[in-house]
């Protein structure tokens, strides 16, 4: 295991044109640089709508799935519900799925009219962030009006493709939602709860330029360290950048390199719940997509993610009878009732429906 030096901030090349604010990198609950020394109103970190809740995993671009459990849950095609219940999103709206632009579209108008709230998904983040440079995930191609195999034949996974004010409207509505929900006793964020990342998010209200300060700062450090091969400088920009950690969680190198998502990867995730503390407000959270793990999880950390992304590799089975495995779901609360788009229910705390 490589141990690095810690600078103190006098050790710092002078002709860095970072100098003055490499050592804050250092310090995980420092507000990084340019931050106001003020709270601004429109924080990454907001106020979770109080009284009854019902909290939706990762959508991916399912739209028929989205309807189904919005009317299992009770409400209405403008978002209402008769009982004044309120909807809340914890990202990945988009990709994989047949309809993202349209998943957005209803999203979108809920929250707006006030009648839902919307964190940010690393997917989301993803088209924030390739929207001005044009570099394409390997599941985000319909963003750009392109299709794509999701699976490397030469059939095309269906989607409906994105032109340009479709786009246009998608990255709007992204730049305004926030990183993390909280109240008293509930919070939420797309991936991974970290006090100290929270805090650097607090103070910021621009997620792409936050997670930009925070790539250049890590990248000049970087040139101090040339010691770093390639897997340590990609762990030091997914662990020590706000937004990615709160978007996607933290990682650490593994022992055998494993294929994911189309790529080889040589870092896991971190299960950052098992440092939860007992005595936290209930973390809900997307992301995960493993349903039979959930159950696993402690007391204070719900996952809503039940694989719902991974439908298109259904509907290649030639024996697919229009019943899926794979759910959407939606967390109540105060009930910790789970349920999903074919309506059927569960606790929290079991491995779902």
């Amino acid at each position: 295991m490589r141990h690095r030096r810690m600078y103190s901030e006098s050790e710092y090349p002078k002709s860095s044109r970072l100098r003055m604010t490499l050592f804050s990198i250092y310090r995980s609950d420092a507000m990084p640089p340019g931050s106001p020394a003020l709270k601004k109103p429109n924080s990454l970190v907001e106020p979770l709508f109080e009284g009854p809740i019902d909290i939706v995993g990762d959508v991916h671009g399912e739209i028929e799935a989205l309807r189904d459990l919005l009317g299992h849950l009770d409400y209405g095609d403008d978002g209402l519900h008769v009982k004044g219940r309120r909807l809340v999103f914890v990202g990945d709206l988009t990709d994989r799925g047949p309809d993202s632009p349209a998943v957005i579209d209803l999203v979108k108008r809920f929250v707006e009219s006030g009648r839902a709230q919307c964190v940010l998904g690393n997917h989301e983040l993803n088209l924030l962030l390739c929207a001005d440079t044009g570099k394409r995930k390997f599941d985000n191609h319909w963003f750009f009006g392109e299709e794509r195999s999701l699976d490397g034949s030469d059939q095309p996974t269906p989607a409906v493709l994105a032109d340009d004010e479709i786009r246009q409207s998608a990255v709007d509505f992204f730049k305004t939602l926030p990183l993390a929900l909280q109240r008293d006793d509930l919070r939420v964020v797309h991936a991974c709860w970290d006090d100290s990342m929270i805090r650097i998010a607090r103070e910021a209200s621009d997620a792409v330029a936050l997670h930009e300060r925070y790539r250049d700062l890590i990248a000049v450090d970087h040139e101090l360290h040339p010691e770093l091969d390639t897997v340590d400088r990609r762990l030091a920009h997914q662990n020590r950048n706000p937004v990615k950690v709160l978007t996607s969680g933290k990682e650490r190198r593994v022992a055998t390199p494993f294929e994911a998502s189309g790529k080889l990867r040589y870092e896991e995730r971190v299960p950052w719940w098992d440092d939860y503390g007992a005595d936290e407000p209930v973390c809900v959270c997307g992301h995960y997509a493993i349903p039979a793990a959930h159950s696993l999880l402690p007391p204070q950390v719900h996952c809503v993610d039940y694989g719902v992304a991974k439908r298109w590799r259904e509907r290649q089975q030639p024996d697919l009878d229009g019943s899926f495995e794979l759910r959407l779901a939606a967390a109540r609360f105060p009930e910790r009732v789970v349920i999903c788009d074919n309506g059927s229910s569960a606790s929290l705390f079991s491995e779902g429906p």
